[in-house]
């Protein structure tokens, strides 16, 4: 059986639904027209757009795509069915249960990471652009589907990997889990139809040392696109603090695609760029990051420094304009950008979003006082520092300052010494924004732990400390959300409450750690001997519980036979006389029938059959 089956047995996987779904099912037909994907996108005027933009990024024609039908044209059915499902995922799954899971870092991670792949792909052509997407977009689609299935057990793994980063996490979902993300997602995109040029690399990309790829081969070429999109999405979520290690790392690797040091800048400063945009269409959180070459080099600015800055001149005059730019790099690092009009230094400063703007009142093509009222307009304008030069600079000047939203004047006569004090306030607002961006990262790295903490917290209110199975409290829980599964479903649904026999004579005899070690190795037994779709409870004493989604009542029985017949034949070694004892339990059987109420009429049903266990002799099985 393999995972995705298990995995059904106890929880809904991820799966998309409405027009996604309708999409699925008609490209799986062998006589299915685009026309037909078409008229049923229409109907989603949220998946319309999004495939008309994607669309337009990719398309190398002058004229845009206006209508679903030609972008269902340009893209093809096999995209066009991987994207919808791409898109219906992240409609549904924006939050969910499991608490130690990050839902909205896993879709901007994710959106980063499919955009990455999308642009890598672009320059090695090893596969369609969209396809790229959807495949960095779903690469870890296992972790979404664990958090799904196993709420609980898998919040427990991300803690234990939080506390540990030295572990590996696959190597934690595979121990605790006995599958892991890799083979779980490739099982689900398998079924979802992706191809398996795709998920060949995406079974070996986190581990590439168990890869057996022939070098220059596409299925190498694409492991490496997935490594460095998976780098690019860890670097646009690590802290301010942690990045410039990571872009160094990204430099060093990408240069295998011939992305050198000089072009690997804007070529990320875009990606991010698409990342940001795709996030508010998506309603995804992004971040707003630095151009990429002043994130790698890394500055460490101090208050007394004096910040170098990024500044565009904007004069028509060429004489002037060349005067203006010999004050500023006269003993200085700022880096000045020259424009000649208006129309230009717009378009500069929303490329290279530089700190101040120095423009002439007076520009060809929009004027400096118009230059200036565009830039406020953006979000990225209001933060850059603008200064109007003028050949006469007086009291009308100063009295529009407010009004044109310009953050000073100053003439064209003034000195290099002058240039420099004018720019003092930019190095100061520069310096508060590096100082902000520092106490942000504090912040993140706080609140991160503090949700660790919290997190453990709240794992510890739901376990029981001594055997580390969930406790009555969690129990209940989680037959609460399996009960209303099953009802939604239709599925079958039954309930094993077990007590060790005997249990009050043992303690009495041997005393109470040694009851303790019975306890233990008791949760322990039924932890390892339990199926991995059932949940194994302490929920009181020597009482155990475990819940058996889509079980009936005869496959109930034959597992806590199964189970009572592993604890019979364990021996449990005491104390250093190495003194051998076995122990025994009761096993009542229930399962949901028609009549049955609610959870606590399923779960008395299973106590009484316990009790007849017990009046029939002890170790043995009863059902009700």
């Amino acid at each position: 059986m393999n995972p995705l089956e298990q995995l059904n047995l106890s929880a809904q996987l991820p799966t998309p639904k409405g027009v996604a779904l309708a999409v699925l099912e008609i490209s799986r037909r062998e006589n299915a027209t685009l026309g037909e994907v078409a008229r049923v996108v229409q109907t989603d005027p949220a998946l319309s757009g999004r495939l008309i933009k994607l669309a337009n990024a990719q398309s190398h024609i002058a004229r845009p795509v206006v209508s679903v039908q030609e972008a269902v044209v340009r893209q093809g059915m096999t995209s066009v069915r991987q994207l919808a499902l791409g898109f219906s995922l992240i409609d549904q799954y924006r939050s969910g249960t499991c608490a130690g899971f990050d839902y909205q870092s896993y879709w901007s991670h994710s959106l980063l990471m499919g955009l990455a792949m999308q642009a890598l792909g672009s320059r090695v052509r090893s596969a369609s652009p969209d396809e790229l997407f959807i495949c960095g977009l779903l690469a870890q689609v296992g972790q979404l589907a664990l958090a799904t299935a196993y709420p609980v057990e898998f919040s427990n793994v991300l803690a234990d990997y939080q506390s540990d980063r030295t572990q590996s996490l696959l190597a934690l979902e595979r121990a605790k889990l006995e599958t892991d993300h890799t083979e779980l997602g490739i099982v689900m995109m398998g079924d979802w139809g992706l191809p398996k040029v795709f998920t060949d690399p995406l079974a070996f990309y986190e581990t590439p040392q168990n890869a057996n790829f022939t070098p220059d081969s596409r299925s190498s070429s694409l492991m490496l696109i997935l490594q460095l999109a998976h780098r690019l999405a860890d670097f646009g979520l690590a802290d301010a603090d942690a990045r410039p290690h990571l872009a160094r790392e990204w430099i060093d690797q990408a240069g295998t695609l011939d992305l050198t040091p000089e072009t690997a800048g804007g070529f990320i400063d875009k990606v991010v760029a698409s990342w940001r945009e795709w996030g508010e269409i998506l309603k995804i959180p992004t971040a707003a990051l630095p151009p990429f070459e002043e994130i790698r080099q890394g500055q460490s600015i101090t208050p007394d420094e004096q910040l170098p800055l990024r500044i565009i001149v904007a004069d028509g005059n060429i004489s002037s304009r060349r005067e203006t730019i010999a004050l500023l790099v006269e003993d200085s690092a700022h880096i000045v950008y020259p424009a000649e009009d208006g129309k230009t230094a717009l378009a500069l400063a929303m490329d290279v979003l530089p700190h101040v703007i120095i423009t002439r009142d007076t520009l060809p093509g929009i004027d400096g006082a118009e230059l200036c009222h565009a830039l406020r307009a953006t979000e990225e304008g209001r933060r850059m520092h603008i200064l109007l030069m003028g050949d006469d600079i007086g009291e009308r000047h100063l009295m529009q300052t407010e009004e044109s939203s310009v953050d000073g004047y100053i003439s064209s006569s003034i000195t290099a010494q002058g240039l420099r004090v004018r720019l003092f306030a930019a190095q100061r607002l520069l310096q508060l924004q590096n100082n902000w961006e520092k106490d942000r990262a504090q912040l993140r790295q706080i609140a991160a732990e503090l949700a660790v903490a919290n997190r453990r917290l709240a794992t510890a209110a739901l376990t029981d400390s001594l055997t580390g199975l969930s406790n009555r409290r969690s129990a209940m829980d989680q037959l609460q959300q399996i009960w209303s599964s099953s009802t939604r479903s239709g599925t079958p649904l039954s309930l094993i409450v077990l007590d060790i026999d005997h249990f009050k004579l043992i303690n009495d005899t041997y005393g109470h750690a040694v009851g303790d070690i019975v306890l233990r190795e008791t949760a322990e037994t039924l932890r390892k001997s339990a199926r991995l779709g059932d949940s194994v409870s302490r929920i009181g004493g020597e009482e155990f519980l475990v819940i058996c989604p889509n079980t009936d009542l005869k496959a109930a029985t034959q597992v806590a036979e199964r189970l009572r017949m592993t604890l019979e034949a364990n021996k449990i070694t005491l104390g250093r006389e190495e003194k051998i004892i076995s122990v025994t339990a009761s096993f009542g059987i229930s399962a949901k029938q028609s009549n049955t109420s609610d959870i606590d009429a399923l779960v008395n049903s299973a106590d009484l059959a316990l009790y007849a266990a017990k009046q029939e002799g002890r170790n043995r099985s009863c059902i009700r």
